[in-house]
């Protein structure tokens, strides 16, 4: 009420309308907000604004007041409070409250912080009223009268909220002053109680999204890593293993299909993976659902009953009696390697809706399946051919040291017997024979020397060599070309130098792969005034060297500039996030 006894004014612009004007514009005003699917900026005619005070999302918060200017003043707050502040900022109640009989707490929102209604007193609601209810003072002494006298409201309005005919929840409005509410408000919240159904539905779905996005998220960025898969490719258990942890799953399996038509196992997890009988390759004759998956590259969704049964010979070969829903998802990583990722569920309380979305999140987990398993591959066709390489070097080495013993070191032997024999039976001057002794002895060492180094050189290739042919494999893998430079230096370097640089190098290379999204990246090897330089640039999305965080070493900057410090050098970041790419500068002394 009024300081003059009238009723309180409505807030907004609503208030100019007529009445039935008003209802309409005010339930369009709402039904456009739900139409934004989380967008929750109003364009409109109506003053909406957030509310001051919510609970229980933003019980310790204090928003700007009704009536403040905010660029989006709902863009974080759930659907729920949007439609309750739209509900109070039309009428002159104090508070409004959206509550559902399945025991979930209720969403109060209050205009005014000075109202000497409690929030925290609305609750307990008493059984919803079969129809739209107004009480004014204490003219009423049922169950919801004395639930407003208990806590000091004068008016009051309850709408109950319906669907499929079924009463499940109510939607009201309150106030400290008698009159601030009546049958108006009763038909607009009438009006608009269908909505609140509609909030919920998108409140349910908004949150199987969130767990659909956090389920692929730590699929692919904890369990299915691709610079983890790089540097240590993982068996197909442990794939099997990382996937049913992220997706929490009964159970998962992996088969691959064999060059005769046949699907073998290959692993197993999960809950409660399925009990075999020491069967584990079946036709795919025999398995027409998996059979269908990798003939038309498509996920199959195969659902379970104890009556009907379908797909019997799979259920048997691949699921459990128990199993309720099963999806088979394809992946190929290859002309000669096509596996099914399969995917069990037998928990009536986790077994969750077989939507296109999640079965596309779980198609886009089978397809990183296949890239890691294609990286795999490529990793061990480098290793094998390392190692050819590495037996052909050596085998050539040997080659040389024979040569060099056999031929030089032979002929120059005979020379210097020959020296020796003159020089005793003084058949020549001795100083002529002595010089010749000299250079036949130092051409016999220089080839044992040489035959030497042949047969002990450092096993592979040096550490800038090795780093080379790391960042040459890894960047291939990410479709990123390198153009490495070196300059020609005869100096000697330490080399534990040379290894500590060259560490961090492949881990600055592998940032590049993981993070920056580069199509070329350029290395450089300096050697200028007793130091080594190597300077790395990429031209990716680049970063902020804040949010990385230098002291939480999320990129493994604060480890490698620990490696250099040990040796007396330095690194050197500098990046941005504009597209500019990063240049990386390592530095160090020579000794």
């Amino acid at each position: 009420m009024t300081p003059g006894g009238g009723r309180r004014p409505r807030r907004g612009n609503i208030r100019a309308a007529g009445k039935d004007e008003a209802t309409w514009r005010y339930f369009a005003a709402v039904l456009e907000l739900w139409s934004r699917s989380g967008d929750w900026s109003w364009d409109g005619t109506m003053a909406l604004a957030p509310p001051l005070d919510h609970l229980p999302l933003a019980r310790d918060r204090h928003p700007p007041a009704l009536g403040a200017t905010l660029e989006n003043p709902w863009s974080e707050m759930a659907p729920a409070v949007v439609l309750v502040s739209a509900v109070l900022e039309a009428s002159a109640a104090d508070i409004g409250w959206l509550a559902w009989l399945d025991g979930s707490e209720p969403t109060v929102v209050r205009r005014e912080a000075l109202s000497p209604v409690e929030p925290t007193l609305i609750a307990e609601f008493p059984e919803p009223p079969e129809h739209p209810m107004v009480i004014h003072g204490g003219a009423r002494h049922d169950a919801w009268g004395l639930w407003c006298q208990g806590r000091g409201i004068r008016s009051c309005v309850v709408v109950p909220i319906l669907a499929r005919g079924k009463i499940i929840g109510t939607l009201g409005l309150a106030s400290s002053s008698a009159g601030s509410v009546d049958h108006e408000d009763a038909r607009q919240l009438e009006l608009v109680s269908s909505s609140a159904v509609h909030a919920r539905t998108y409140q349910a779905r908004l949150a199987g999204q969130r767990r659909l996005f956090q389920e692929v998220s730590r699929t692919l960025e904890n369990a299915l890593a691709l610079d983890r898969a790089i540097r240590q490719p993982p068996t197909y258990q442990e794939i099997a293993r990382s996937i049913s942890h992220a997706i929490d799953s009964t159970f998962c399996l992996i088969a691959i299909r064999d060059s005769e038509g046949a699907l073998t196992l290959r692993a197993t997890a999960g809950h409660r993976p399925p009990r075999r009988s020491g069967v584990t390759s079946w036709p795919l004759t025999k398995l027409p659902g998996c059979a269908q998956a990798l003939r038309e590259r498509r996920a199959i969704v195969l659902t379970f009953s104890h009556h009907d049964l379908p797909h019997a010979p799979e259920r048997r070969a691949l699921f459990g009696p128990t199993t309720r829903v099963g999806l088979i998802l394809p992946f190929f990583a290859g002309p000669r390697t096509q596996g099914v990722l399969i995917v069990g569920e037998e928990r009536r309380t986790r077994c969750q809706p077989v939507s296109p979305e999640r079965v596309a999140i779980l198609e886009l987990v089978a397809s990183r399946i296949a890239h890691i398993l294609r990286i795999s591959r490529r990793l061990e066709y480098e290793r094998l051919g390392e190692r050819r390489r590495q037996r052909q070097l050596a085998a050539e080495r040997q080659r040389l040291a024979r040569e060099v013993h056999d031929g030089v070191g032979q002929a120059l032997t005979a020379v210097l017997v020959q020296v020796r024999n003159a020089m005793n039976e003084g058949n020549a001057a001795r100083e002529d024979l002595q010089v010749l002794e000299r250079t036949a002895t130092r051409a016999l060492d220089g080839a044992r020397a040489l035959a030497y180094g042949i047969r002990h050189l450092e096993r592979g290739m040096s550490a800038l060599e090795e780093a080379r042919s790391f960042a040459e494999t890894m960047l291939r893998s990410v479709h990123c070309r390198l153009s490495w430079t070196e300059e020609r230096n005869d100096l000697k370097i330490a080399s534990r130098v040379l290894r500590e640089i060259a560490q961090v190098i492949k881990e600055s290379i592998t940032n590049v792969a993981r993070h920056a999204r580069a199509t070329s990246v350029r290395v450089r090897v300096e050697y200028p005034d007793g130091r080594i330089r190597v300077t790395i640039r990429d031209d990716g999305v680049g970063f902020s060297l804040h949010e990385a965080g230098l002291t939480s070493d999320g990129l493994g900057l604060v480890g490698s500039a620990e490696r250099l410090a040990r040796v007396g050098g330095t690194l050197d970041v500098r990046s941005a996030r504009n597209g500019g790419g990063t240049l990386v500068l390592i530095e160090a002394r020579r000794h």
